[in-house]
Parts: structure tokens; C-alpha cells; sequence
């Protein structure tokens, strides 16, 4: 399996460097596989949905404001979708570019959702690290994703339908 790096840019100067294991690319998607390490766990109901060493199947398409974390826990189980608003990507071979717009969507099993990291999104936008035509961008990509879930489009086909055996040992990153 291919590893490729993730350049992860968080506005205004934070830059991290990932590896991950490269599962599928063509012109309009790619998709990776490593375990995670979230700055914060998400619990629904008692129980994490996203949490430390989780696996998660990155879906990061050309063109698109999201990518879509496909997350399953420690015994393997799917618990839900990660949904990051970003920049579109840039890519070469060997190494793709996000850069975070701070607001997230999970979105559970059962089609209920959350949006993640506003109050950080705030934060931003209200000391310039993001600017108001950036920030519009943005909700409306998250805007989008919530009706997109809330009318039974969501997940996209492809996401849907994607399947990879989870496998021990897979890389870390932090989200």
C-alpha cells in the first residue's frame, strides 16, 4: 500500500504533516486510511463515537468544500461520519493539501448530526484568521452537507459503498 502525505493547515499559521495509507485515488477522489488521535472525543448518548485510535477512511474529493471521515472504533464497529469544512484540496502524487475551515459535521448511523466547533469558527472569523468571504464559504458548505443529510443524500453513493478491511497498526493524526 502506497503512503502518501497529508499537509493539514489550520488558519492563520498552523501546519501539521500526516501519513497515510493511500486505499484509492482517480481525478475527482482520493481515499486514506490511519488511526486517529481527535483534540476532543465525540460522545453521543454515553458513548464514543470518535475517540482515540479509532480508524478512520478519509473520502477527499476535487473540487468540494468537505471530506468525509468514515469512523469505526476500537472493535472495528462504523459509529459514524467526520465531516471537516475545508478548502478545496491540492494535490500531487505524493502528497495532498487541506486547509480547515474549523466548523465539522458528525453525522451518527441513524442520520442525526451535530455541528462541531463553532464556537472555534467564531473565534477565528472575529480575529481576522478567517475572512467573512472565507467564513460564508464555509456555512455554506456546511449548510449544504445538513440538507444534503437531513433529505437522504448524504453520504454520497461512493462513500456509501466503499468498503476496506480496518487493519491494526494503520498511522496516526490528530484531528
Amino acid at each position: 500500500m502506497k503512503t502518501i502525505t497529508l499537509t493539514y493547515k489550520r488558519l492563520p499559521d498552523r501546519i501539521n504533516y500526516y501519513k497515510q495509507q493511500l486505499l484509492y485515488a482517480d481525478d475527482d477522489a482520493l481515499v486514506t486510511t490511519q488511526k486517529i488521535k481527535p483534540s476532543t472525543e465525540i460522545v453521543q448518548n454515553g458513548k464514543t463515537v470518535l475517540g482515540d485510535n479509532f480508524t478512520a477512511i478519509w473520502f477527499v474529493f476535487s473540487g468540494r468544500w468537505y471530506d468525509i471521515g468514515k469512523i469505526y472504533n476500537l472493535n472495528n464497529e462504523w459509529t459514524g461520519y467526520f465531516c471537516d469544512i475545508i478548502k478545496p484540496v491540492n494535490r500531487s502524487s505524493n502528497n495532498f493539501e487541506i486547509v480547515d475551515l474549523f466548523l465539522d459535521l458528525w453525522v451518527s448511523p441513524d442520520g442525526s448530526y451535530e455541528v462541531q466547533d463553532e464556537d472555534e469558527f467564531e473565534t477565528a472569523l472575529s480575529e481576522g484568521s478567517i475572512t467573512p468571504k472565507l467564513a460564508i464559504k464555509a456555512r455554506n458548505a456546511l449548510n449544504a452537507l445538513i440538507d444534503d443529510v437531513t433529505s437522504g443524500n448524504f453520504p454520497p453513493e461512493f462513500v456509501k459503498n466503499y468498503t476496506f478491511p480496518i487493519e491494526t497498526g494503520v498511522l496516526t493524526c490528530q484531528l
